[in-house]
C-alpha cells in the first residue's frame, strides 16, 4: 500500500506558445470581456474646512499645548475634535468664557474638560473658563489636519500621474495602472 506521500508527483503543464512581445498576447478568458481599468481611480472631493479667525485661535492653542505635552488621551481628543465657537467675558468678570463645540457627549464629560480647561490656562497663563456644547464641528485642528492631509495625497497622485516615464509605460501597456492606495505623500 502507499502512502499520501509517496503518491507520483504531478505532471507538468505543457509549454504554451508565447509571443516575443507581451501585447500580441491574448488576454487571460476573464480580461477579454471587460475594459482595461482606469489610470487612477476617480477624483474625490477635498474635505474643505470652513475656517474662522476663532478657529485658528484655538488650532493655534492646541498646538502649543500639544508642543508642552500638556495634551494625553482623551483630554487630546477633545482638544483635538473641538471647535471654539464663541469667547465671551466670564460671568463674574474674571477671565474669558470659551465655548467649544463638540459633538460626541463621551468627550463633553465635565472631568475631560476641567484638564482641558487647566491645561489651557497653564499655557496661556489666562483665567479662561472652558463650556463644551454638542454639535458638529467645523472648525476644528482634527479637521484642519485631514484636509491637510486629503491634499498633499491629492498633490502626489498628480506629480505621479503627470510623470513622463509613468504616461509612457501606462500608454505602452494597455492593461497598466496605477493601483489605487498604492502612492504615499513623502
Amino acid at each position: 500500500a502507499r502512502s499520501p506521500r509517496s503518491a507520483d508527483p504531478e505532471p507538468e503543464p505543457a509549454p504554451h506558445d508565447v509571443p516575443d512581445d507581451p501585447q500580441d498576447a491574448a488576454p487571460w478568458p476573464d480580461e477579454a470581456a471587460t475594459a482595461p481599468a482606469p489610470a487612477m481611480p476617480a477624483r474625490r472631493a477635498l474635505p474643505e474646512v470652513a475656517r474662522t479667525p476663532l478657529g485658528d485661535r484655538w488650532a493655534e492653542a492646541v498646538a502649543g499645548m500639544q508642543a508642552t505635552g500638556s495634551l494625553v488621551a482623551l483630554v487630546r481628543e477633545l482638544a483635538l475634535q473641538s471647535e471654539l465657537v464663541a469667547i465671551a467675558p466670564a460671568a463674574d468678570g474674571q477671565g474669558e468664557q470659551w465655548q467649544l463645540r463638540v459633538e460626541r457627549e463621551p468627550l463633553r464629560a465635565p472631568p475631560l474638560v476641567d484638564k482641558l480647561q487647566k491645561a489651557l490656562q497653564a499655557w496661556s497663563g489666562k483665567t479662561i473658563r472652558l463650556e463644551a456644547v454638542a454639535g458638529v464641528a467645523q472648525d476644528s485642528p482634527a479637521l484642519r489636519e485631514t484636509e491637510r492631509l486629503a491634499r498633499r495625497q491629492r498633490e502626489a497622485e498628480e506629480v505621479i500621474q503627470s510623470d513622463p516615464l509613468v504616461q509612457s509605460l501606462l500608454a505602452q501597456f494597455s492593461t497598466a495602472r496605477i493601483v489605487p492606495g498604492s502612492i504615499k505623500p513623502v
